[in-house]
């Protein structure tokens, strides 16, 4: 278990999700503790994924649906707690994750209906690599349910330490390990 009292966290949009969904008591319980030292931190690319979640899902939802959809966009709105902007020095680490990956370093994802396009890949990859950016300027841990694309970021910042001078290595938590 991670201690909640620790330090700070930033939570990838997965890990936002996953406490939101998760009724485990322990996962309740740590969370309130947490709570009781931090606020939630989020990065401002952790918000565009999630209204724009909110605005797909409105966008394909039957009118008498939209109304439901639109309040629970207004509730994660008025819950933000610490949005950590992508400002020009996010932006700079963010680029040097990019050369060093140019690629998203996992394969698309299907359901049952389709799967993911190049474009939509692309651009899921840059999402995460701007997180990992946000996180690492802040120097605070990352905590992710998305162990694939973020283990690529880390390793890539570790084989070339040289690319983010005084940064130190990418810290990462799985949200699995918090309670």
């Amino acid at each position: 278990m991670v201690d909640p009292g620790a330090r700070p966290f930033l939570f990838d949009t997965s890990a936002e999700g996953w406490l939101v969904r998760n009724a485990s008591p322990d996962v309740v319980r740590w969370l309130h503790a947490y709570l009781g030292f931090h606020q939630i931190s989020v990065s401002a690319v952790t918000v565009t994924e999630r209204i724009r979640g909110y605005s797909m899902l409105w966008r394909r939802s039957a009118p008498g649906a939209r109304a439901r959809i639109e309040l629970a966009r207004v509730a994660y709105l008025s819950g933000l707690g610490n949005v950590l902007p992508v400002d020009a020095a996010v932006a700079v680490v963010a680029g040097e994750i990019f050369g060093l990956i140019p690629e998203a370093p996992t394969p698309p994802r299907r359901s049952h209906r389709l799967a993911e396009s190049r474009q939509e890949r692309l651009a899921r990859w840059r999402f995460d690599g701007l997180i990992a950016a946000t996180a690492l300027v802040a120097g605070i841990p990352l905590v992710h349910n998305n162990a694939s694309d973020f283990e690529a970021i880390r390793s890539a910042i570790e084989r070339s330490p040289e690319r983010f001078p005084g940064l130190g290595p990418l810290e990462l938590i799985r949200c699995s390990l918090l309670a």
